[in-house]
């Protein structure tokens, strides 16, 4: 009885655990598996100043060591405000401004969505609940009250644009991270600065 009363807290603290998951997809167009970018301007779109210039950075400098010219938004625009959707008129204004600075690829970096969930633990209370309806005489009326968390995902992108070819606002290649629970900002961080430098080393 022992073993399985342990046995079965263990299975409980592991799944409590496997709750936190970060996962990565990519997409390619022709057109990006096509072409050699040796240029980029890479652009972390946040309010986060300092969240800004940091992940631009860290960019900069992994794909730097790929090979590719690097620009940072941070340094080639710094009067450039955030805003979640610019206008038409704001982004031909900007794909203007980096065309006149020889710019003609963009790496946008953005928050696309963040969903919170109500869902139940996994803890022994709720594992015995859950063992209420197999019981004799069990008849589904007991109001049976779970222990409830809140669970958060946030999924975040980073688009390639080529500005010189692309009539439309669509980009050529995406890199989309979904991070549900996380534990920690810098783990997000460091995957999504890994998945992005796997898009690149497919190039």
């Amino acid at each position: 009885m022992k073993t399985l009363t342990w046995s079965l807290l263990l299975l409980i603290i592991v799944s409590g655990c496997a709750s936190s998951k970060i996962i990565p997809t990519q997409w390619a167009s022709s057109d990006f598996n096509a072409e050699q970018i040796n240029t980029l301007l890479v652009y972390a779109n946040t309010e986060d100043k300092a969240l800004q210039v940091d992940f631009e950075n860290m960019v900069a400098t992994a794909l730097t060591n790929k090979g590719v010219t690097m620009f940072k938004m941070h340094d080639e625009f710094p009067d450039i405000e955030y805003k979640e959707n610019p206008s038409q008129e704001e982004i031909k204004e900007f794909v203007a401004d980096c065309k006149a600075k020889g710019i003609y690829n963009v790496l946008l970096a953005s928050q696309k969505a963040v969903k919170v969930d109500t869902v139940r633990k996994h803890t022994l209370h709720n594992y015995m609940n859950s063992l209420q309806p197999l019981k004799l005489g069990y008849t589904g009326s007991e109001n049976l009250e779970y222990d409830k968390k809140e669970l958060t995902s946030y999924t975040i992108e980073a688009a390639v644009y080529d500005i010189a070819k692309t009539a439309e606002d669509k980009p050529i290649a995406t890199t989309t991270l979904v991070a549900k629970n996380p534990k920690s900002k810098d783990k997000v961080k460091e995957q999504f600065l890994e998945a992005i430098i796997a898009l690149f080393e497919s190039n």
